[in-house]
């Protein structure tokens, strides 16, 4: 059977294509999982922090979380798509089981759940068709360019979906529907009674569950109605997001749907609404404005709820899940919501994931529907090669699939326990003096040379991302990292709750420039660049610098200087110019984090705004250029 390159796929489409002007066209809502290019859309779509926390890890769409459990995938699922002008008929025949009929109408795309093997029959104007189908795969009818004749061709999306020889236990039966139980709410900037908003809701989300059911098996099933209180200055939508996730439980839910009114929806390039990622227990959208229809909104929740299940960003000009929706699409006589058939295949695979086993999280998925997601969203990054979700995706499904950074994470961070209990130095202090109690600058010299002594013992590709998490994770002394959707799975897997009363217990206070919070910023960020990246790290500390400018604590370029030291020092040392040895060795502090006396803190809105104007002012980039410029000019920089 041929198989079709994605790339040459997504872009050979025979239906039209519907595109808004430049002042029409709305950004389809915003999956907070990797920054933009630009530094107001990096914080925008990067923040992600609680309200005392230093620094926070980007959540997406996709939580931090390794699978520690190899689970089976307990049932198969293809997905056929119809890229004719006309309706297709055609035959799935699975062993064992009756024939089924299917109707394809154009541009649909079904996923087909089965336990044995399955073919494919189909006729055309000569004869009767027959093929064996592969599992999680995704197939298409075509008219041939040469010969019109109706051809039926696989989709590339990497190596065959799991090995056939490994162990798995399959059901009898095709997965049956699962049911997401949902908790819809409007803000108090609400403008209808609720007799009025709740029958037009609810209306949308049974309109929408009829979407996923077709393409997944899924369906939504509201089980609560309330509202909450927003925040009427706020106009960043992202800070809106984090509110929302903040004030609003989504129990007795799995999901919580917001709907907030405090925002106009204008002309132009605007999201329309967001999420974190795959399972996230919040998805927020924009419902303000006369010029958007009710098939628009439609299309925004779907596209929101296709993250919800996986869905990554689509080439494919008609789908949902395309990155900018172009005004019109849904206001043409006929149209309909449609997924592409790639991410038809994601949210099949994860429908049969909830199906059978109820997962909750990403930490739940079974790691072969891990891998071939993995695969999936590789091709669909090169396919969007400026668009991060897929990669992003990615880095995060590779991590989730093995077990190995946890252990060794596990072992780093179990060290620094056990020198925590001690607190006394096998190297000479200052004084000359040997085994006297540590704290301050010198305690966490200790901490980072006892972490780095124990990741040379481990294997060579883990040994500095484990350093940095395991650090990372020790210094926290705050609930950041264990609370956010992001992190918290990996989090709580390497330190249980007893561990982590045992390390506050012991750990006292380490500091960087005889300041605790500093040692904070420093530690978090070198952990954050090791699981996200550097400009990932750079955006979320300078949204949570901006926010704090607004909410009273001010403004600190020294917090920046420790943020951005940390990147520094994380880069340096997953690049290898920086070796465990030399840390071992001979860590200190004042090595990697300049004096920073003399930078400004305790900065308002106001005063921020006269002396350096916002996120996008150049005076602004130009104070943070020349911090980095410092920090980089350090001896144990220079001599690389």
């Amino acid at each position: 059977m041929p198989c079709k390159n994605y790339k040459n796929f997504s872009n050979r489409s025979t239906t039209k294509s519907l595109n808004g002007s430049a002042t029409d066209r709305i950004e389809s809502p915003l999956l907070l999982v990797s920054p933009l290019p630009s530094r107001r859309e990096s914080i925008a779509l990067l923040l992600h922090f609680s309200k005392h926390s230093p620094i926070a890890l980007l959540s997406c769409a996709l939580c931090l979380a390794i699978g520690l459990v190899a689970g089976s995938v307990e049932a198969k699922v293809v997905v056929l798509s119809n890229r004719t002008q006309s309706t297709i008929h055609c035959t799935l025949v699975e062993t064992g089981k009756a024939a089924r009929q299917i109707v394809l109408e154009p541009g649909d795309s079904k996923p087909s759940f089965y336990s044995s093997s399955l073919q494919v029959h189909y006729q055309d104007a000569q004869k009767e068709h027959v093929y064996d189908l592969a599992e999680a795969n995704a197939y298409f009818f075509t008219l041939g360019l040469e010969d019109g004749a109706l051809h039926f061709e696989r989709i590339g999306l990497g190596d065959d979906a799991f090995d056939p020889d490994s162990p798995r236990q399959l059901r009898q039966q095709p997965a049956a529907t699962a049911t997401i139980q949902v908790k819809l709410l409007v803000d108090d900037d609400e403008p209808t009674h609720r007799r009025v908003w709740e029958a037009r809701l609810r209306k949308r989300i049974a309109a929408a569950s009829q979407v996923l059911e077709m393409h997944s098996g899924v369906r939504l099933q509201v089980v609560q109605v309330a509202t909450w209180d927003s925040d009427d200055s706020q106009n960043q939508f992202a800070l809106s997001l984090r509110e929302f996730e903040r004030e609003v439980s989504p129990q007795p839910a799995q999901l919580a749907i917001g709907f907030s009114s405090q925002y106009q929806i204008s002309h132009g390039r605007t999201h329309m609404g967001g999420t974190r990622g795959t399972l996230h227990p919040y998805i927020l959208l924009k419902e303000r404005s006369p010029n958007i229809r009710e098939t628009e909104r439609l299309e925004f929740l779907v596209h929101e709820l296709g993250h919800y299940l996986g869905a990554a960003h689509s080439p494919e000009p008609l789908s949902v899940m395309r990155p900018l929706i172009a005004g019109g699409l849904q206001r043409a006589a006929g149209s309909h919501i449609q997924f592409d058939p790639v991410n038809t295949l994601l949210i099949a695979l994860m429908g049969e994931e909830l199906s059978h086993s109820g997962v909750r999280s990403l930490l739940d998925v079974s790691t072969p529907t891990k891998r071939r997601m993995m695969q999936i969203y590789g091709v669909l990054g090169e396919a969007l090669p400026d668009d991060p979700a897929a990669r992003q995706y990615l880095q995060l499904l590779r991590q989730a699939t093995s077990s190995a950074i946890l252990d060794d994470s596990r072992k780093v961070l179990d060290t620094l326990v056990q020198a925590a209990k001690t607190r006394t130095s096998d190297f000479s202090t200052p004084s000359g003096e040997k085994n006297q109690p540590l704290g301050g600058d010198e305690l966490t010299n200790y901490y980072v040379r006892k972490a780095a002594a124990t990741s040379q013992r481990l294997a060579p590709e883990n040994a500095a991302k484990a350093f940095l998490l395991a650090l990372g994770i020790f210094v926290d002394d705050t609930e950041m990292l264990r609370a956010f959707p992001a992190t918290q799975g990996f989090v709580k897997v390497v330190e249980s709750d007893l561990l982590r009363r045992e390390r506050l217990r012991f750990m006292g206070s380490p500091t960087m420039r005889d300041r605790s919070d500093l040692a904070k910023h420093f530690f978090v960020s070198a952990h954050t660049t090791a699981v996200m990246g550097s400009n990932a790290t750079r955006a979320v500390g300078l949204a949570k610098e901006l926010l704090d400018a607004r909410r009273g604590s001010g403004f600190s370029f020294a917090d920046m200087a420790a943020n951005r030291a940390g990147i520094a020092f994380a880069e340096h040392l997953l690049s290898g110019s920086i070796s465990l040895a030399e840390l071992a060795r001979d860590f200190r502090t004042e090595s990697y984090l300049p004096p920073i006396a003399d930078l400004l803190e305790g900065l308002g809105s106001e005063q921020l705004q006269q002396q350096f104007g916002n996120a996008e002012n150049e005076a602004l980039a130009s104070e943070l250029s020349q911090i980095e410029h410092l920090i980089l000019s350090q001896p144990v920089y220079q001599r690389r």
